[in-house]
């Protein structure tokens, strides 16, 4: 009995043991990665973001290969363009518009089929390469006013962040979306502190190269960066005053050109306002996770040939016009928005149509509830449709934080307009913007990602200010004793 007894003792002191240097192991290998990514930021940020968005990427393949509806439409226009085959009839009419809206991505992604073949997990690492320059930006920014420390947190925030992986491990234009911003950003910091021409130019082309990627990926995203990129400059003495708003002033004007926005994207706003209630509307349509619900009202076409309903709904009437299939199944009629305060969207299959309320007055009811579905919701603990809802509730627990750290960030850092006025620009930017404009909470909380390079720019910011103070009073209590 006591040999047995002696034996268990043995074995849980062995035991105890092992535990005890696998801990020391682990906390000398951490020590070691941290110390390596504090010498390296910058490519310690672009190797991890790039590792797991590749493993990611070969992960969702193998499993699941096309996670989201859109993916399937990417690789299809890709397989088109790539075999000669895009013409006025893809997707259904769609598919040269879709191709060109998103011409920053798909002609890449085109390129790459050609030489490789049509395979999904090409135009993921294509889209992973964009999720680790991310990060390197994030982190680029951050060693501008912080050592590498700092920007090495920061660069592994924007590497590790969970949705970050995910939209940037899928065949989504997202993650050019964000590198696009951050770019510019980078761009408008550089342009303000370079003294001589040959840096001028150099964050000239930077700018430049990152708006016009914009232009051709997503038209909102591109006008809150334009508009950040010409009052950031405004906002601060850079430098070189005279040569760096000249500089910014000639983009502003000629890069909107390119996509017949006009200059500064005058004309895109010109015609898209007041009709910002109708796309809100149907991108709630179909939606399990939609926060704006259009009343369904009857329609009929009257001798004029106008469509007729409640509260006297005027539009086009949908003959030969092109349709939109929602996730239920139903055919909208895009063709139908109007300038009007009311105006219907016609059921092609039922007769009926979701009455929407267009106009500047509706958009600014608006702007507050969509403001909180864009930056606060799903609420965490609030349980949705499926795992996807349940996941993107727990990753607010990570916003929320961030949140009031960028807060604090640009608080502390309030003069350093250089390095915070373009973040701080495109967050309000493109949350009012999406205030506006989305109508779910899935597209919305896919969209946020768009601005979490900026929120973890002012967090790191925010933290750096923090850990300052606490070295500066716990100096001051010991000098004190």
């Amino acid at each position: 009995m006591t040999g047995q007894t002696e034996g268990i003792v043995a074995s849980g002191g062995i035991s105890e043991l092992k535990r005890s240097r696998i801990s020391v192991h682990m906390t000398r290998v951490l020590s070691s990665g941290w110390l390596a990514a504090s010498s390296h930021p910058i490519s310690a940020a672009f190797s991890v973001a790039l590792l797991v968005r590749v493993i990611a990427a070969v992960a969702i393949t193998i499993h699941s290969g096309y996670l989201f509806p859109d993916e399937q439409s990417y690789v299809t226009l890709g397989h088109l363009a790539a075999t000669g085959q895009l013409d006025a009839n893809s997707l259904a009419g769609f598919g040269q518009t879709l191709f060109r809206e998103a011409a920053s991505f798909m002609w890449p992604v085109t390129f790459l089929f050609w030489i490789f073949g049509d395979h999904i997990l090409v135009a993921a690492l294509w889209a992973a390469l964009f999720g680790a320059v991310t990060a390197v930006l994030t982190a680029l920014l951050v060693s501008r006013v912080l050592g590498k420390s700092w920007a090495a947190l920061a660069g592994l925030a924007a590497a590790l962040f969970p949705s970050q992986i995910l939209w940037s491990s899928v065949v989504l234009r997202e993650s050019m979306v964000w590198a696009g911003l951050a770019g510019a950003a980078f761009g408008v910091t550089l342009l303000g502190q370079a003294e001589n021409r040959r840096s001028l130019l150099g964050a000239a082309v930077l700018i430049g190269v990152s708006l016009f990627d914009l232009a051709f990926l997503r038209e909102w995203a591109f006008v809150a960066g334009l508009w950040a990129t010409g009052l950031s400059i405004w906002l601060f003495r850079p430098a070189r005053p005279v040569l760096a708003r000249g500089i910014c002033l000639v983009l502003w004007l000629t890069i909107p050109l390119a996509q017949g926005y006009g200059p500064g994207a005058v004309g895109l706003l010109n015609k898209e306002t007041g009709l910002l209630g109708y796309e809100r509307s149907v991108l709630s349509i179909g939606a399990q996770s939609a926060f704006v619900h259009p009343p369904v009202v009857r329609i009929g076409y009257g001798r004029s040939g106008l469509a007729v309903g409640a509260k006297s709904a005027l539009v086009p009437p949908p003959v030969g016009s092109t349709q939109r299939k929602t996730r239920t199944g139903s055919a909208v009629t895009p063709a139908t928005a109007t300038s009007t305060p009311t105006s219907v969207i016609p059921l092609a299959i039922s007769g009926e149509g979701y009455l929407v309320n267009n106009g500047i007055r509706g958009d600014i009811r608006e702007l507050p509830r969509g403001a909180i579905a864009f930056l606060f919701r799903p609420i965490p603990g609030q349980h949705g449709d499926g795992l996807s809802y349940d996941f993107a509730s727990f990753e607010e627990l990570l916003y929320y934080p961030l949140y009031v750290l960028a807060l604090i960030g640009v608080f502390a850092y309030r003069r350093r307009r250089d390095i915070i006025g373009f973040a701080v620009l495109v967050i309000i930017g493109i949350t009012g913007i999406a205030a506006d404009t989305e109508g779910n909470l899935g597209s919305a909380f896919r969209h946020r990602d768009q601005l979490l390079w900026a929120f973890v720019l002012l967090a790191t910011l925010g933290v750096a200010y923090l850990r300052s103070r606490y070295i500066a009073r716990r100096s001051a209590h010991l000098a004190s004793d």
